[in-house]
């Protein structure tokens, strides 16, 4: 028993976890994730959570969504798993919804900090992968799943409503920017992986209203925009350029990059999935 518990404390050293589960059937996946065998992590958190016993364990879908981001950063696995980051996406949706359902699943949820912001600054990057090449509704479709597990995110929640209204969705885009903009002061501090994203949204903004090209799909939605919110959001930019870490990234620069990565994917399928119990 004691060899046991050993093994179960070097695990979760090993994930830079400092709280541990006791559950026999979760520290089986955990020794999984330990392992490398991230497949293997998968199934097994799959079957836990199919157990009604388990349906809002926090560790079981950390586990499940840390494993399928793993998988989905490995090309070989691509086919066989072709909606592995959106696995991911859906299990840490979860894990954040029934964080307050126990205590245990609010460590789980202080603990996942980490990778949240790793799943969400490599989100982030797919967006801006489709929205560089002409695809905006996909772009605002992976922001939207980022904005269900971290829903005081102002700055996807701005940079989707540009994806919404460059995909033409205006209707749920000025719902997007109105938020984001109603969120946002002084006092509001981006996370680092967002803050250039916060950056990009704000001029993207002013472009749109300055452009005058989505003037009459804006006044159906009652959404009249002036000079004034042009001038307000190229302010905000300027001042929001403290939290980029490091070079502040050029949109052109980026773009390069996106289609040089772009014509290494695979396509996907569109179905949205359900993600709401």
């Amino acid at each position: 028993m004691k060899k046991f518990a050993l093994i179960i404390l070097s695990s979760f050293l090993f994930l830079g976890l400092s709280a541990q589960p006791e559950d026999k059937k979760i520290a089986k996946i955990a020794f999984e994730m330990v392992d490398g065998e991230y497949q293997d992590a998968a199934y097994k958190a799959t079957k836990v959570l199919d157990d009604p016993d388990y349906r809002r364990n926090g560790w079981a879908y950390y586990y499940l969504a840390q494993a399928y981001f793993e998988i989905a950063k490995k090309p070989e696995l691509q086919e066989e798993y072709p909606k592995a980051l959106k696995e991911s996406l859906k299990a840490t949706y979860k894990m954040v919804k029934y964080r307050d359902k126990t205590d245990e699943n609010m460590e789980v949820y202080d603990e996942s900090e980490d990778f949240r912001m790793k799943l969400k600054d490599s989100v982030i990057t797919v967006s801006e992968i489709y929205y560089d090449n002409e695809n905006p509704r996909k772009a605002a479709y992976y922001l939207g799943k980022i904005v269900k597990f971290d829903e005081d995110d102002y700055a996807v929640w701005l940079m989707k409503g540009i994806y919404e209204i460059k995909s033409r969705n205006i209707g749920e885009g000025v719902k997007s920017i109105l938020f984001a903009m109603d969120s946002l002061n002084e006092e509001y501090v981006p996370d680092e992986v967002s803050a250039q994203t916060l950056v990009d949204a704000l001029e993207e903004y002013a472009l749109i209203i300055q452009s005058g090209e989505y003037d009459q799909y804006f006044s159906a939605y009652k959404f009249e925009p002036t000079q004034k919110d042009i001038d307000e959001a190229l302010a905000m930019k300027e001042d929001f350029k403290k939290y980029i870490k490091g070079e502040v990234v050029e949109k052109e620069e980026r773009k390069k990059e996106s289609e040089t990565i772009f014509k290494t994917f695979r396509s996907e399928p569109d179905e949205d999935d359900d993600e709401d119990e």
